[in-house]
């Protein structure tokens, strides 16, 4: 009897769990399919008519390879210790510095300065299993983001011509035209590498990629003076300065640098009050060129872009003078958000005769996306800015235009922390209306939750289809 009654409890137990575990996986599909809906509703809401965008600098030709098979094939064993390089010129330094911002699920991006090197790796790479090649770099990334969202847009990069006629899409003219065209493109080596993926003792928190380069023409900003040229005839709406970290540790000239930067200056304020300015961020390491992005670029940008890491970095210059060297991959909301305000406080405080208030503030993360605007200011749909940011992280890392549930995840919670400083307040995310935006002193802030992709097939562009997604409904 006592067998009996052991049997029944453990059935009516067993049934519990089930149900339970049954009752939680559908509530989870079910907040994935109204969160889906909810954001596809918000970004209809909005349309891109007749936008005309100029986008610089640099270009190049990405290849893809499997950050671990390719050490696997060239023999590297995992390093017994990590270390920060701001750029590296052997092997022993590559393994090193990849395993720091791997085990950290950091993306990266560093110069090598031995070009045998960077050759043989790239060589290494080329006949390994689903390895590829497309049109990179930061400006024609964004230029055909702009371009698949139907605007206009002007390129200020140089290619071979057989990579920019396969690669750029319709409605992208390269500065230049004929001229913008050169015998070898520069080459990105972009080692992916998933969740959980184990090299040796490290294991990365989260999907992203390490980029090795050894650019030349992209460090020179060769297409400037010719996009400088050709945007006093296009009246753009918008003009994007991307591709600065090539600058990164890059042998120049004394003085050439700083020339440079003041040309990209020049530039932006050619550009007349109807044109707005956006500065897309990136990762470097170099302290000296942030000083000086923070005296002839940010000043003169109405908007800037940027990830986790780049919103640490900034920060960091802005409260310390120094660069942090690498962040929280997944930070809660709220710090972000707490860090947006430092940025736009500091950047305020820094403001140059001359130059433009910062009105647009846009960071992407793997969980979230957060756009931050001046209240009255020229940027508009911001709500639905968010939810086409948010959409596009899935669709460029899954590879998909359709939104897949299946190969979907929640990170973000449900209820957030506006601030982690005092006076913050607990705001509840609604599934069915998953864009948030409420007001805060002159600025309006808007949040919304990432259909993180299960199934990646790239993360390296996603920081810039996601940027330019967002930038197209405000504009």
């Amino acid at each position: 009897m006592a067998d009996a009654h052991s049997v029944a409890t453990f059935i009516s137990v067993a049934i519990a769990v089930v149900m339970y575990f049954y009752s939680r996986q559908s509530t989870n599909e079910l907040s994935l399919q109204l969160v889906r809906n909810g954001l596809l509703e918000e970004e209809a809401k909005a349309s891109v008519e007749d936008k005309r965008v100029a986008v610089g600098f640099g270009g190049c030709r990405d290849v893809f390879v499997d950050a671990v098979d390719l050490f696997d094939k060239i023999g590297s064993k995992p390093p017994s210790s990590t270390r920060h390089y701001s750029n590296v010129g052997n092997q022993a330094e590559v393994d090193q510095l990849f395993a720091y911002f791997f085990q950290h699920g950091a993306a990266a991006e560093r110069y090598v300065w031995d070009r045998k090197l960077f050759r043989n790796l790239v060589s290494s790479s080329e006949d390994m299993k689903d390895v590829r090649s497309v049109i990179g770099g930061n400006a024609p990334v964004m230029a055909n983001r702009f371009a698949r969202e139907g605007a206009s847009v002007l390129l200020g990069s140089t290619f071979k011509r057989s990579t920019a006629e396969s690669g750029l899409w319709k409605g992208v003219v390269l500065a230049g035209g004929d001229a913008a065209y050169r015998d070898e493109d520069d080459v990105h080596l972009v080692m992916e590498y998933p969740a959980k993926k184990q090299w040796g003792p490290y294991q990365a928190s989260r999907a992203n990629r390490f980029i090795l380069h050894s650019d030349v023409a992209n460090a020179k900003l060769e297409s400037l003076q010719t996009l400088k040229k050709e945007l006093k005839t296009l009246s753009a709406n918008l003009l994007v300065v991307s591709g600065l970290q090539m600058m990164d540790s890059f042998p120049y000239a004394a003085g050439e640098r700083k020339k440079l930067l003041e040309g990209v200056e020049k530039l932006m304020t050619s550009t007349g009050e109807s044109t707005r300015r956006h500065f897309e961020l990136a990762s470097m390491s170099d302290e000296s060129l942030f000083s000086d992005l923070l005296d002839h670029v940010i000043p003169y940008s109405d908007s800037l872009g940027m990830n986790e890491q780049e919103l640490a970095l900034i920060q960091s210059m802005i409260l310390h003078n120094n660069l942090t060297t690498v962040s929280d991959s997944n930070p809660r909301l709220a710090s972000a958000l707490d860090q947006m305000r430092d940025v736009l406080t500091g950047l305020r405080e820094r403001e140059k005769a001359g130059g433009r208030r910062l009105t647009r503030l846009h960071v992407h993360t793997l969980a979230y996306q957060a756009i931050v605007t001046l209240r009255g200011s020229a940027w508009k749909n911001s709500g639905p800015a968010a939810a086409k940011a948010a959409l596009t992280a899935f669709r460029h890392t899954c590879a998909s235009d359709d939104i897949d549930l299946e190969r979907s995840r929640l990170i973000m919670d449900t209820s957030f922390m506006s601030s982690l400083r005092g006076d913050g307040k607990r705001i509840s995310v609604d599934a069915s209306q998953p864009v948030t935006c409420w007001s805060e002193d002159d600025y309006e802030f808007c949040v919304a939750p990432v259909l993180v992709c299960t199934r990646v097939f790239q993360t390296a562009g996603g920081g810039d289809n996601i940027s330019a997604s967002g930038l197209v409904l405000q504009i």
